[in-house]
């Protein structure tokens, strides 16, 4: 019996031995293939079934030239016997020349016009998983290079390397006794501008700037006609001498002689010897006195002394006394505030000086007006931001530049019409006054003398006559210039050919200098004392705003044009559609960083016009912002532009400098933009259907393994147990 027994307790546990090898072999495979347990198995198992799990492509990210070629690797990750076998793609092309072949070599064409490519390589087993690459086309550069001949004619300046399909702005500046007479590209003449932009660059370049011998114009003017006069300038040879004579009026005396912003002399007598070059000099005078204003804010809340007429150089105290019910705050000169003692010395007296005295009701409140003036030609006093009480009131004294009047004052947006002055009362909000200005109209004084020169003329004999009246003709027509013409010397007729003729840039930097053009830039993206230099050629694309009728009135001095040119940062002020339009036109790995709009006007005196694109494109620089700022991070500029038919073009524009710290764009459209931007070399996230699967089938075969064993151990526990209770009876 006991042979019996233990004869069946050995077939126990081969058995369970058996059962115990075939459970652990069965949770070993389905751990290695990540199969869940079969149920009802046969005794002939059929293989698991092959399966795809990942594909990737590498490269990421790369860039490539133009008629050039890259290989791509797809890796294709899977289990049971799977395909490696994958299907290649490109989006993005605009070349037919640009494909992509069955290998994974992608091959750019050269008249690609994309600037960035994607590369896709789909499982030919399971088109379910995919992956895809970034490509980068890079541009070809072209070198553009500039001489001069001869050599000591002038100075050039631009070129350098250019990117296919760019521009490049070449300038020539002659050395004096030489002209500048063009351009020259293979021998042929391609302009006649000094400053000449070569656009559509798709080849190297060598451009000539061609220089001859000339006269010098000396030209002369006084920096206030009422205070002196100087000899006339005139044109003279090359190597020539000549001298210049300056009388100071009563009242005024002669300072010195200025040329390129420096006093070169203060004699009133100036040789000029062997003159090689053209000049332009200006005699300086100033007053002997000056006067010294002061008013009271609000008016009535006390009273001043010290106002008065003085010498130069003189040292001049003022003083405030406030009205019963207020006290005083402050003395200001052109809206800056210089002292807070009712008492304050004026320190030598060299201009006409305008101070306000500012008095505040004890314990009311106040106010804020704004006066401001729309061009430098002339002021407003008190200038800035004032305090007024309230119930209380503020004048305000309108004064133009000599050789200007006041074409109109603002009061809160509305005209109030040419006053010299406009007082606030019984204030109780706040309000903005502002004031624009004309230049006068040439004075008809100097017309009829040279009338009444003629009519004496006329009495002497025909020939004295005709010559004396085609000298007083000249004379007339060179006074009656105005405005940069007359800063230039030129006649408009002179200038309307050079306008025709589309050679105006000299005009165009003369109304600069003379005022009659402004160009202001405002960019919330640099520091202010950099916005003017974040935008490059400016002068250029300006010229092209303005007409004819409008370039000859502005040079005659006649209306004032200014350009003006705003980056805004609109960050958290863009619509939900211009976020939506962004989102839809970006590449997929690409994220909008920052929104800002560019907007540009053009104000000839009171008429404002809004542009929305020009001939010639402006380069920008803007900063990049601080929170934006990361290592191996690639910028973008995108640009979502209405054309005039009401159809939007979305255009992504590259980043044209290599300072990570700046982005540099090109464009001729003024719109909403972003910044955008893609992180290079980041590692692909393991997607949740990867990671989830693989811990349910490791921890499925973990449970069945463990299971397995459990039921071992503790059968064989139990056989071992009944085998020692027998042996005890």
């Amino acid at each position: 019996m006991r042979k019996k027994v233990i004869y069946g307790l050995g077939i126990y546990i081969l058995l369970a031995h058996i059962f115990l090898t075939d459970a652990l072999f069965c949770s070993a495979s389905e751990i290695g293939s990540g199969a869940y347990p079969v149920e009802n198995r046969t005794q002939t198992e059929q293989p698991p079934a092959s399966a795809i799990t990942a594909v990737s492509v590498s490269p990421g990210t790369t860039v490539v030239s133009k008629s050039a070629s890259y290989a791509f690797v797809a890796s294709v990750a899977g289990q049971n016997n799977y395909s490696q076998e994958v299907a290649w793609s490109i989006q993005g092309q605009t070349s037919q020349n640009t494909f992509i072949d069955g290998s994974g070599i992608l091959h750019v064409g050269a008249d690609e016009t994309s600037s960035s490519l994607i590369v896709k390589a789909v499982s030919k087993q399971d088109s379910n998983y995919s992956a895809t690459a970034l490509v980068t086309v890079q541009t070809a550069s072209y070198s553009i290079q500039v001489k001069a001949s001869p050599d000591n004619g002038g100075t050039v300046h631009g070129g350098g390397a250019v990117k296919e399909g760019g521009y490049a702005v070449i300038t020539a500046t002659p050395n004096n006794g030489y002209t500048f007479t063009g351009w020259l590209l293979n021998n042929n003449k391609v302009s006649d501008t000094s400053q000449y932009t070569i656009e559509n660059v798709h080849s190297d370049g060598v451009y000539i700037a061609e220089f001859k011998p000339s006269d010098c114009q000396i030209q002369v003017s006084v920096n206030d006609s009422n205070a002196g006069t100087a000899t006339e300038g005139r044109t003279v040879k090359y190597g020539e001498s000549m001298t210049l004579d300056a009388a100071a009026k009563d009242g005024y005396h002669f300072d010195g002689w200025m040329e390129n912003g420096t006093t070169i002399s203060t004699d009133s007598r100036l040789q000029l010897n062997h003159i090689t070059g053209s000049r332009n000099l200006t005699a300086m005078f100033s007053r002997n006195k000056y006067d010294l204003s002061l008013y009271c804010w609000p008016a009535s809340t006390g009273t001043v002394s010290g106002q008065g007429t003085y010498e130069q150089g003189s040292n001049v105290k003022i003083s405030a006394a406030p009205a019963s019910g207020y006290r005083f705050v402050s003395w200001s000169e052109n809206g800056n505030v210089v002292s807070s003692d009712q008492e304050y010395e004026v320190n030598n007296i060299t201009k006409d000086m305008f101070f306000l005295a500012t008095f505040e009701k004890v314990q009311t409140k106040t106010y804020s007006i704004t006066a401001s003036v729309s061009s430098p030609n002339g002021k407003i006093v008190p200038e800035g931001k004032s305090s007024v009480l309230e119930g209380s009131g503020i004048s305000y004294v309108i004064i133009p530049q000599e050789d200007y009047d006041i074409s109109a004052v603002y009061v809160d947006g509305k005209s109030v019409g040419a006053v010299s002055s406009y007082g606030f009362s019984d204030v109780k909000e706040n309000h903005t006054i502002s004031a624009d200005f004309t230049r006068k109209p040439a004075a008809g004084g100097e017309n009829q003398a040279a009338e009444q020169e003629a009519d004496q003329g006329d009495e002497a004999d025909d020939g004295t006559a005709q010559d004396e009246s085609g000298e007083d003709a000249q004379e007339n027509e060179a006074q009656e210039l105005t405005g940069t013409l007359k800063h230039l010397a030129v006649s408009v007729e002179e200038a309307e050919r050079m306008i025709e003729a589309g050679e105006d840039t000299e005009l165009m930097a003369g109304a600069l200098e003379a005022g009659d053009l402004k160009l202001t830039v405002h960019n919330d993206f640099v520091k202010i004392d950099k916005e003017s230099s974040s935008v490059t050629d400016f002068a250029v694309a300006a010229g092209s705003l303005l007409t004819k009728e409008e370039k000859i009135e502005m040079l005659q001095g006649n209306v004032s044009a200014v350009i003006h040119l705003s980056i805004d940062d609109i960050d958290g002020e863009e619509t939900q559609l211009t976020q939506k339009a962004f989102a839809e036109g970006k590449l997929p790995d690409m994220t909008v960083g920052r929104y800002f709009e560019i907007s540009l006007t053009k104000a000839v005196q009171r008429d404002v016009q809004t542009i929305s694109q020009i001939p010639k494109k402006l380069q920008i620089v803007i900063d990049v912002p601080k929170h934006l700022q990361a290592d191996n991070r690639e910028f973008y500029i995108l640009r979502l532009h209405t054309n005039k038919s009401g159809l939007q073009d979305f255009a992504q524009l590259s980043d044209e400098d290599d300072n990570p710290s700046t982005i540099t764009f090109s464009t001729d459209r003024f719109s909403p933009y972003a910044i955008a931007y893609i992180d290079r070399g980041m590692a692909k996230p393991e997607t949740a259907e990867d990671g989830e699967g693989s811990v349910k089938e490791s921890g499925m075969a973990n449970v069945v393994g463990i299971m397995a064993v459990a039921i071992a151990v503790v059968t064989t526990c139990g056989l071992v147990w009944c085998i020692v209770r027998r042996k005890r009876r």
